[in-house]
């Protein structure tokens, strides 16, 4: 065999073995994706992650790893498209981060922001009986059973 040909095959090696680590980090930072939409009770959208980066870096014991960077989108209401990040660091995950997004109360028909205690879907909505003086109240909140008194800021 000569050199040219043990070349080739020592590249063909390395190349299997970069697809196949590729195929092993893209599943590893789809499911941490999934995973921290789940936790977050956002939706996941599409079901994929997207490669944006790679970096041969060192990591904390000074040997040399690769530095994955995967994008992959969510949405808190389903109306829109809110961009995340993975990434990783060899095969472990050294960070995920997410566009700041509205948290939402879930009701049995439809999302409701949650602005404050009186927002809660599940307590009578009784404050148009009150007067709203930029947050001050006179009486107690029928949301929440608050005295704010006047002059309190709700």
């Amino acid at each position: 065999m000569d050199m040219a040909s043990l070349l080739l095959l020592l590249s063909l090696a390395a190349l299997g073995w970069f697809w196949f680590d590729s195929m092993s980090a893209l599943e590893v930072a789809r499911n941490a994706g999934r995973q921290i939409c789940g936790n977050a009770n956002v939706q996941f959208l599409d079901d994929t992650v997207a490669g944006t980066g790679l970096a041969l870096v060192r990591d904390e014991s000074g040997s040399r790893a690769l530095r994955r960077t995967y994008r992959f989108e969510f949405s808190e209401t389903g109306n829109s498209r809110l961009e995340g990040k993975v990434i990783l660091l060899g095969s472990r995950i050294e960070s995920v981060t997410m566009e700041p997004y509205q948290i939402l109360l879930q009701t049995d028909s439809e999302p409701v922001l949650a602005l404050n205690p009186c927002d809660d879907p599940n307590l009578p909505d009784n404050r148009n009986t009150f007067t709203d003086n930029g947050g001050t109240y006179d009486r107690p909140c029928g949301g929440c059973g608050k005295w704010g008194g006047p002059g309190a800021r709700h």
